[in-house]
C-alpha cells in the first residue's frame, strides 16, 4: 500500500474523515498518481492525525512493503516526531507557486516514483 498523508482536512473535503476528497489539491494529487503510472488501487489518502491515530491503536498495520509519503512540511514533521519513516513531497496546494515550475514537479514526481516502487 501507498499511503499519501496531508496535514489537515480541508473545509472543502467532502468528507473530513477522508483526506483531499473534494478539494482542488486532490485533483492535483490524482494528476501525480496518474503521472507517476501508479496504480489507484494501491493508494490510501489520510489526514495525518487520522493516520498517526490509527497506527498507535493498532487499527492500521504498515507492513514492510507499504509506503508512505508525507504532503508538505506539516505532515512530515509529525510523522517524523512518531518516527514514521517517509518520503516528503510538496504539498498539492494551488497556493504553492513552486508547483507552477514544471522541472520542479518533474523531479519530485520522479524522486516519489522510485521511492514508492523500491519495495514493489
Amino acid at each position: 500500500m501507498i499511503y499519501f498523508i496531508g496535514d489537515k482536512p480541508s473545509k472543502h473535503n467532502i468528507d473530513p474523515k477522508v483526506a483531499f476528497v473534494g478539494t482542488q489539491s486532490y485533483k492535483t494529487l490524482l494528476n501525480w498518481i496518474y503521472r507517476m503510472n501508479l496504480n489507484i488501487n494501491d493508494i490510501t489518502l489520510y489526514n495525518v492525525d487520522s493516520f498517526v491515530n490509527q497506527l498507535q491503536q493498532n487499527k492500521l498495520e504498515l507492513d514492510e512493503d507499504d509506503q508512505v509519503v508525507a504532503l508538505g512540511k506539516e505532515a512530515a514533521i509529525i510523522l517524523n516526531k512518531h518516527i514514521i519513516p517517509h518520503l516528503k513531497i510538496p504539498h498539492p496546494s494551488g497556493l504553492n507557486r513552486k508547483l507552477n515550475d514544471t522541472e520542479f514537479v518533474n523531479g519530485f514526481l520522479k524522486e516519489c516514483k522510485v521511492y514508492v516502487l523500491q519495495k514493489w
